[in-house]
């Protein structure tokens, strides 16, 4: 019993460690930094290539973030793997809170609930994972 309450604490810790680990040093130095009002980063232009939650962020590209420190959005440097939707490089993703995928650019063409999303076209989910809209290969 007590080893699990010290594992179980130690998570707790290094969670919080990593949802508030994200501050004004991954900024541009003299770019706009917004924060929330907890105190939070909210938005800057990132000075360098930054990986949160799974994703390569862009490099003098804008981010944004939750006040948990979830990513909500920003341009990706690398191609985004989330599930068997791949978000094209150098382009705009964004989460909901839980971290599910809302949009992105698609990297190629993908067939999801039934209907064919055509290649570099945006692809909106619900948070469910179930497809909210994409446009079909002409």
């Amino acid at each position: 019993m007590r080893y699990t309450i010290i594992m179980l604490s130690i998570i707790a810790i290094t969670d919080v460690g990593t949802c508030l680990g994200i501050d004004q040093s991954i900024c541009t130095p003299g770019s706009e930094i917004i924060y929330h009002q907890n105190g939070t980063l909210k938005t800057c232009t990132l000075k360098d290539n930054f990986a949160v939650s799974g994703v390569n962020c862009k490099q003098y590209e804008t981010i944004n973030l939750y006040e948990t420190g979830m990513l909500k959005s920003c341009v990706t440097s690398d191609y985004f793997n989330y599930g068997e939707i791949i978000c094209n490089q150098h382009d705009q993703v964004s989460f909901y809170a839980t971290g599910q995928l809302n949009t992105c650019n698609l990297s190629r063409s993908i067939q999801i609930d039934g209907k064919t999303c055509a290649q570099f076209e945006s692809i909106s989910l619900f948070e469910n994972g179930k497809l909210k809209s994409c446009s079909t290969p002409h």
